[in-house]
Formats: C-alpha cells, sequence, structure tokens
C-alpha cells in the first residue's frame, strides 16, 4: 500500500509555500526543471506521491519543481454538458498544488488545437523547446498527446531523443485498487463521503463567495455564511452536516450545512457555512473552505426548537471531532 503525503490545502499551522503560477507564453528560464503533466482533478494521494517524486529529483539536483496541467479540464473540453462534475476548480487545484511545495504551475488552456497535438509534437513543444526539461516524472497510467496515444515507453522514446530522464511512480493502493478521480466520484456520488476524503488525502474543497441569504440562521442564534457555488463546473458535496474547516486570516473550524433547509420548507440548494469562535462581515469574500467529517444526513425537524437543539449538538460533535483528530 503505497500513500502520498497530506494534500490538506488548510494547514492549521503554517502557510503555504509560495508557488508561481504560469502560462505556455511566458518567457521562462527555470534550473533544470523536473516536470509531471496531467489533469490532476482532485490533487488525491496518488497525484501528490507523484508530485513528492517530482520536488525529491528537483531537491536531489538543485533543480525547479513544475507541475504542467490544462483548463478546462479536457473531459469538460471533449464532452461539455455531460463531462463529470470536478472534484477541484482550478483555484482549487492551484491551492493544493501550493500546499504540497511546488514551485511553478503551468495552466496550458485546452483547446482543439493542443486535443490534436501528436505525443511528439506536445513534448517537443512544451517540455523540449519551451521548458528544456531535465527531468519527466509519470504517474503509472500516464496518457498524453491526441487521444492519450503516448504513455510510458514513449515518454522515454522522447526522453532520449530530447535529453531528459523519465521515471515512473507507483500507484497509490487504498483497498481494492488505485486511487483515481474516478473511484472518489464514485464514492462521493454513493454518499461514502469519508472514503472520498481518505483518497483525496484531505478535505474535499468548495470555495465560494458569500451572498446575503435571508438571515435564518442569525435568527436561530447560529449565524451562517451563504456561500455560492457553481455547480456547472464543481461536483456537488452529498447533502448533509459537515465538519469543515475555512481560511480567512487564519484557519477556523465550522459546521457546514449542504442542502434544502426542510425544516423551512426549502426549495433551492444552500452551501450555509457557520464559522465557530468567529464574529465578523463575511458578505463579499471568498470562503475557502475545506469539508471533512461527514456528521450526519440532512432531515426535517418537527419544530424550531428541535432544530436549535440539534444544531447545538452538531457543533458539539464537529468540536469533539476536531479536538480528536489534533490528539492523534
Amino acid at each position: 500500500m503505497v500513500f502520498g503525503p497530506s494534500v490538506s490545502l488548510l494547514s492549521e499551522k503554517a502557510e503555504s509555500p509560495y508557488m508561481r503560477i504560469i502560462t505556455p507564453t511566458e518567457a521562462i528560464d527555470f534550473k533544470k526543471p523536473v516536470v509531471t503533466v496531467g489533469t490532476f482533478d482532485g490533487v488525491h494521494v496518488g497525484h501528490a506521491a507523484v508530485i513528492a517524486s517530482v520536488l525529491s529529483h528537483a531537491k536531489e539536483i538543485q533543480g525547479t519543481s513544475v507541475v504542467i496541467t490544462f483548463d478546462p479540464h479536457p473531459r469538460k473540453f471533449i464532452d461539455g454538458a455531460h463531462a463529470p462534475g470536478l472534484l477541484t476548480t482550478l483555484s482549487e487545484k492551484c491551492a493544493r498544488f501550493e500546499a504540497l511545495g511546488l514551485d511553478v504551475l503551468v495552466v496550458v488552456p485546452f483547446d482543439e488545437s493542443l486535443r490534436q497535438l501528436s505525443p511528439d509534437a506536445f513534448v517537443q513543444r512544451y517540455l523540449a523547446d519551451w521548458l528544456h526539461v531535465n527531468h519527466v516524472i509519470v504517474g503509472y497510467d500516464h496518457g498524453f498527446g491526441k487521444d492519450r496515444q503516448g504513455g510510458y515507453d514513449t515518454m522515454c522514446t522522447l526522453g532520449n531523443r530530447f535529453g531528459f530522464q523519465v521515471t515512473s511512480v507507483e500507484p497509490s493502493v487504498v483497498g481494492n485498487g488505485p486511487i483515481s478521480s474516478t473511484r472518489i466520484r464514485e464514492a462521493l456520488l454513493s454518499g461514502r463521503f469519508d472514503e472520498a476524503v481518505t483518497l483525496l488525502g484531505g478535505g474535499f474543497p468548495v470555495w465560494g463567495v458569500v451572498e446575503k441569504g435571508d438571515g435564518r440562521g442569525t435568527g436561530l442564534g447560529f449565524p451562517t455564511a451563504n456561500v455560492t457555488v457553481n455547480p456547472s463546473e464543481k461536483l456537488l458535496p452529498p447533502l448533509g452536516v459537515y465538519a469543515a474547516l475555512v481560511r480567512l486570516d487564519q484557519v477556523f473550524q465550522a459546521v457546514v450545512n449542504v442542502g434544502h433547509r426542510p425544516t423551512f420548507n426549502g426549495q433551492h440548494w444552500t452551501f450555509e457555512v457557520h464559522l465557530l469562535n468567529f464574529s465578523g462581515n463575511l458578505y463579499g469574500q471568498m470562503l475557502q473552505v475545506e469539508l471533512v467529517h461527514h456528521m450526519r444526513d440532512e432531515y426535517k425537524f418537527e419544530s424550531k426548537e428541535a432544530l436549535v437543539g440539534q444544531i447545538n449538538t452538531d457543533i458539539k460533535i464537529a468540536k469533539h471531532w476536531f479536538s480528536q483528530r489534533h490528539s492523534q
């Protein structure tokens, strides 16, 4: 069983190191680039193992650690509305890369011309001629170029041609098979949230802007931030109540309700965040939320008083869960 490092973007101890984000239009001169390429949706434990290898090789030769990724996600470009929801938006993905200690993230616009590039042309354009790569790290199932025609053997052949080394990383295995973005999506859609968190290696990130709600949480004595999430891009988490971490000027513990507020006959999907030990105005701010533990399903209460009692219980459960995690 192979595990990567933690991929939590909301460390409660230290700020993430600075990471440079560029596009291929920029002139660069990086020292001995060590590179991996992929979509990296979720930046999960398997991805973290690949990036750990990039960091290790870069440190060994005093080089630069680089990830090349794509925006939009190729499946979004090819399949449109029929594509699976993303585990991580580009902003969420960038934060997870930075938390892992990456030096440089290259975001390549994915369009039809890129889709049609052969493996040879892709490597020559981006890795050889532009980055002058020293070493390429690939995952065990890496495919690249038109229709993913290129694989590890192709990369080795091209490495010999253009003068760079190639290393393959073993799969990260949990349970019955390798960790993959598809497996995490299936766990989320099946309601196995804690399994998805284990495979992610950190919480499930959900970022959004705080908008003014109806003030119902404040009226109950538990002010909440009503966070807007783009459902056309993001895979939405299962309905329920979660323990979460939220980054503002520091990291706060929180309780999050994902659902329709059935006690009040709500009709719309909402993402409501109650920060523990916090007071202040959050309207208009981008909240970086990371759901870390599913505490219960959403259900309808017979009275407002019963709901208030349950919210108090939810807060106690969340605090206990965080205290247990910190004591491990």
